[in-house]
C-alpha cells in the first residue's frame, strides 16, 4: 500500500516512519493524520525528537481531513485504511528508535545505534618540559588513539572522551585532570577538578567553581621553618575550558608565581599545626604573595576556629600574667655598670676593630625625658603596659624570645598601633607615642614606617642577634609578615629595667667587612641600655653588624621587666631636615 502511493520521497519516508511505529497489526488509519503534518507542520514534528500523529475522530472519508492531494491509487488506499482503523481522538507518540527502524525498512538500510555523547575534548601543549597528562572523566572513557603515555617537551596532543552508554549524561560531567611526573620530571601537580555542563542546571568550571581559566603551580619542597633557601624554579600549567574543550599549556613558572606557590606550601603546613601565631603569620604573608582566595578563606576559617578555642592567647600573654610580670615595682636598674668590649685578637689590624666610614651608631642617655619631659620614661612604660591590658586579648603575642604588643591583626604600623590605643580608650598613651614619632623624625631624619613594641617580662627573655630588615632584598624570619620599603635607620627607646645590648661585627656576604684571617672572631660589644635611653644606627652600620638582647646572667632573676619601642625610619622622598653627622662607634 505504501509503494502504491505516488508521493514525494520525503513524504513517503514520513509515512513509513509513522506506520512502522504503530503496534502490530498495522494500523493504516494514521495515514490521514500524517498528511496533515506533511502539509505545513512536518518540521515541528521532526524537531521535537518525538513525532505525534493526530488520528481522526471518526472513520469518514479522506476529504474530512484534507487528503485531497492523493491520486486515485492513494484514495483507494486511504479508503482501505479507513475501513481498518479504530476511531480515536488520542495522539500516539512515536519513539525515536522505532522511527529509525521504520526509516531503515523504507530505505533498505540496516538500523544503527546512535553515537555515544562526547563528554570532553582534551588538548595538551608542552613547553620546555614534558609530563604524563591524563583526564579521569566520570562515566566516560578515552577514545583511541588518545594521548601518548608521555607528552615530550615541545609537543602537542589531543584526546576525546565519550560516554560509556548512549544514555543522556545528565546535568554535568565531572572529572579530574592529572599531570604526573615521569622519570625525568620530578614534580607532580595536584589533581585539578573540572566539570562540563550539559543542561542549564549543570555548571562548567576548571580548578574551582566559577573559573573557566585556571593556573596550577608546583615547586620543590621548601623548608621554610628552618629559614632554608627558597627553591629557584617551578612549573606552571595554564588551563582553559571552552565548551567541552579543555586546553592545557605546560610551561615554566614566573618569579611571582614561584613566590605564590612557595607561600602556599608554608600556609598549608601551618594549617596542619596547632600554632596560632605561626598560622596567623603565614596567612598574612600569603595575602601579600597573592595566594588564591579559596586557600586564604580556608586558612581564615582555621584561624577563627583556633580563636574560639582560646589558642590566640599564648602562654605568658594573658592579661593576668602581664599585669603581674610587667609591674614597675619589679624594674631593676644597673646604672653605673661597665660595658664589655671584646675586639678581635687574631690580628692587630683586623677590619672588624676599626671604624668604618659612613657607619653611624649612638646611644643617647635620657632621650625619652628629653622628648616628653622629666619622668616620662616611667610614665610611658606604665601607659604602654596599661594599653596592652586594655586592648583585645591576643594583641600581645610571643616572637623570638620576647613578647610583642601590636594591633590585634599583627599590623605593626604606627597608625594601626595608635588606632588600637584609641579604641581601648588609651588616648594619653597614643598622644605620647605620636609625639615621640614626631621628635624622632625631626632628630634622625626619615619618617617612621613601622613600630615594634617589645615586652621583656624578666631577665630570661631575649631578642636574637639580627639585622633590621630595611628592604625586601633582606631575609626576615620565617614568620615575619612585614612589608618593607627602603629605610635609612632605626631608633630604639628603652624603658624599665636595664639590659645589655650585644653589638657584633659581621664578615658574611651581606657585609662589606672582610675577615682578617681564618681565625677572625669579629668584634663584639655589650652596652648597657637604661630606662629612657635611645640607641640609633643607620643603614651602613646595620649592613655590617647585628644587634640583640641576650639572656641576662642569672636568667629570669637577672633583671626585671623592660619595654622597648623601636621605630623603623623610612627614606623620605624629600628630606626636610639634616641627617646626623657621622659619629664614631661607641
Amino acid at each position: 500500500a505504501i509503494q502504491a502511493l505516488k508521493l514525494p520521497t520525503l513524504e513517503l519516508r514520513a509515512m513509513a516512519l509513522t506506520l512502522q511505529a504503530q503496534a502490530a497489526p498495522l494500523n493504516l488509519a494514521s495515514a490521514s493524520g500524517l498528511q496533515r503534518s506533511l502539509n505545513g507542520r512536518r518540521s515541528k514534528s521532526y524537531a521535537s525528537g518525538e513525532l505525534r500523529v493526530p488520528l481522526p475522530s471518526g472513520g469518514s472519508s479522506a476529504s474530512k481531513v484534507g487528503y485531497k492531494r492523493m491520486n486515485a491509487a492513494g484514495t483507494a488506499m486511504t479508503g482501505a485504511a479507513a475501513a481498518m482503523m479504530t476511531p480515536s481522538t488520542a495522539q500516539v507518540p512515536v519513539a525515536p528508535r522505532a522511527a529509525a527502524a521504520a526509516a531503515a525498512l523504507v530505505l533498505g538500510n540496516t538500523p544503527q545505534a546512535p553515537p555515544t555523547p562526547v563528554l570532553l575534548r582534551l588538548s595538551v601543549a608542552t613547553g620546555s618540559y614534558g609530563s604524563r597528562v591524563e583526564a579521569v572523566v566520570n562515566g566516560g572513557q578515552m577514545q583511541s588513539p588518545g594521548l601518548p603515555e608521555l607528552c615530550p617537551p615541545g609537543s602537542s596532543a589531543s584526546a576525546m572522551y565519550t560516554a560509556l552508554s548512549h544514555e543522556h549524561p545528565g546535568n554535568q560531567t565531572e572529572g579530574q585532570l592529572l599531570i604526573r611526573a615521569d622519570g625525568t620530571e620530578p614534580l607532580t601537580f595536584e589533581s585539578i577538578p573540572f566539570a562540563i555542563a550539559h543542561t542549564k542546571a549543570g555548571s562548567t568550571f576548571v580548578g574551582a567553581p566559577g573559573r573557566r581559566r585556571y593556573t596550577v603551580l608546583v615547586a620543590p619542597h621548601w623548608e621554610w621553618r628552618l629559614s632554608a633557601d627558597k627553591p629557584t624554579w617551578g612549573r606552571a600549567a595554564d588551563l582553559e575550558l571552552s565548551g567541552a574543550l579543555l586546553a592545557v599549556q605546560l610551561r615554566e613558572a614566573t618569579a611571582q608565581e614561584l613566590k605564590r606557590c612557595l607561600q602556599l606550601q608554608a600556609l598549608r603546613d601551618a594549617m596542619q599545626a596547632e600554632d596560632y601565631d605561626v598560622l596567623h603569620a603565614q596567612l598574612t604573608k600569603a595575602r601579600l604573595a597573592g595566594v588564591d582566595l579559596e586557600h586564604l578563606e580556608r586558612a581564615e576559617e582555621r584561624v577563627k576556629a583556633m580563636r574560639k578555642l582560646g589558642r590566640h592567647v599564648a602562654e605568658g600573654c594573658s592579661k593576668e600574667e602581664l599585669r603581674t610580670q610587667m609591674s614597675w615595682e619589679k624594674v631593676t636598674s644597673r646604672v653605673g655598670a661597665k660595658d664589655i668590649d671584646e675586639p678581635c685578637t687574631a690580628s692587630s689590624d683586623c677590619p672588624c676593630n676599626a671604624d668604618t666610614i659612613g657607619e653611624v651608631i649612638s646611644i643617647a642617655p635620657g632621650a625619652v625625658d628629653g622628648c616628653l619631659g622629666p619622668g616620662a620614661d616611667r610614665e610611658l612604660y606604665d601607659a604602654l603596659v596599661e594599653a596592652a591590658l586594655a586592648s583585645e586579648e591576643g594583641s600581645v603575642w610571643p616572637a623570638g624570645g620576647k613578647l610583642i604588643f601590636s594591633a590585634f591583626d599583627r599590623n605593626q604600623s604606627i597608625t594601626a598601633l595608635v588606632r588600637t590605643m584609641e579604641s581601648a580608650g588609651q588616648h594619653k598613651c597614643a598622644q605620647m607615642m605620636l609625639k615621640l614619632v614626631e621628635l624622632s623624625e625631626k632628630l634622625y631624619g626619615g619618617f617612621v614606617t613601622a613600630v615594634q613594641v617589645n615586652f621583656h617580662t624578666h631577665g630570661g627573655t631575649f631578642h636574637d642577634q639580627h639585622r633590621d630588615v630595611y628592604s625586601a632584598k633582606q631575609r626576615a624570619g620565617p614568620n615575619c609578615a612585614c612589608s618593607f620599603r627602603e629605610c635609612v635607620g632605626t631608633v630604639c627607646y628603652s624603658l624599665g629595667s636595664s639590659r645589655l645590648c650585644q653589638l657584633s661585627s659581621m664578615v658574611d656576604e651581606a657585609s662589606s667587612l672582610r675577615p682578617c684571617c681564618e681565625q677572625c672572631k669579629g668584634h663584639h660589644e655589650k652596652r648597657w641600655l637604661h630606662s629612657g635611653d635611645a640607641m640609633y644606627f643607620n643603614v651602613a652600620w646595620n649592613t655590617n653588624h647585628t644587634h640583640g638582647i641576650p639572656v641576662m646572667p642569672g636568667g629570669a632573676a637577672g633583671a626585671g621587666p623592660r619595654v622597648s619601642v623601636a621605630f623603623l625610619l623610612g627614606a623620605p622622598e624629600t628630606m626636610t631636615c639634616e641627617l646626623p653627622k657621622p659619629q664614631k662607634k661607641i
